[in-house]
């Protein structure tokens, strides 16, 4: 298969918003590569995604940059799978980043992405209920479960000021209904991607 080079969109994105955007465009290039490739062998992405890759997964992530104001503080994507978004973070020049994922295989695809791709982050082969006393500032998550789900299940890892930013589909709504409005306060923002989706930036309160 063809991989062909990167979108306008995500490449004018980068072009906005990094001085160091020739560099990262050739990281997230490569890899895209290498995600195509390995997910002969496991199911990294959705088959049916491949074609639209750097509108469905790589800006769809990258957006994200604008609810995340401090690339020093600690930052964990839980449920990563492919490195989505973790990865295109350590890309962009997140710090003290730390990817979450239960299965050993995609914990090893992680690994060597950043091997090959000289990238600097941690990764927990765990389930993300497993994790303590980490002290996370900024929690990511793409369709990895409910929001109310995600709240519970780090409560041993956060601080009072760490924020969640969260994608989400057509389901936010419902789900949101679930949560404490007296223990936490959100907003949502429009995805670039997809009419559908949002973004929901929550915190307690």
């Amino acid at each position: 298969m063809e991989i062909k080079l990167l979108d306008n969109n995500l490449v004018n994105f980068c072009n906005d918003n990094f001085k160091n955007h020739r560099l990262i465009s050739q990281k997230l290039y490569e890899y895209k590569k290498i995600v195509i490739y390995e997910n002969k062998k496991m199911n990294l992405i959705g088959r049916s995604t491949i074609e639209n890759f750097d509108q469905r997964h790589l800006l769809d992530c990258i957006q994200i940059i604008k609810y995340l104001p401090n690339k020093e503080k600690t930052l964990m994507d839980i449920g990563t799978g492919a490195g989505l978004p973790g990865i295109i973070l350590s890309i962009i020049g997140y710090k003290n980043l730390h990817l979450v994922e239960k299965s050993p295989k995609k914990s090893i695809f992680l690994e060597n992405c950043k091997s090959q791709l000289n990238l600097d982050y941690n990764v927990h082969n765990k389930s993300i209920s497993d994790l303590t006393n980490l002290n996370i500032d900024y929690i990511t998550a793409r369709a990895f479960a409910p929001v109310e789900k995600i709240l519970t299940s780090t409560k041993k890892i956060i601080n009072k000021h760490t924020k969640f930013i969260l994608h989400k589909g057509k389901s936010y709504l419902s789900e949101l209904q679930l949560i404490n409005k007296e223990k936490y306060s959100w907003e949502t923002y429009s995805s670039l991607t997809s009419d559908v989706s949002k973004i929901i930036v929550i915190g307690a309160k």
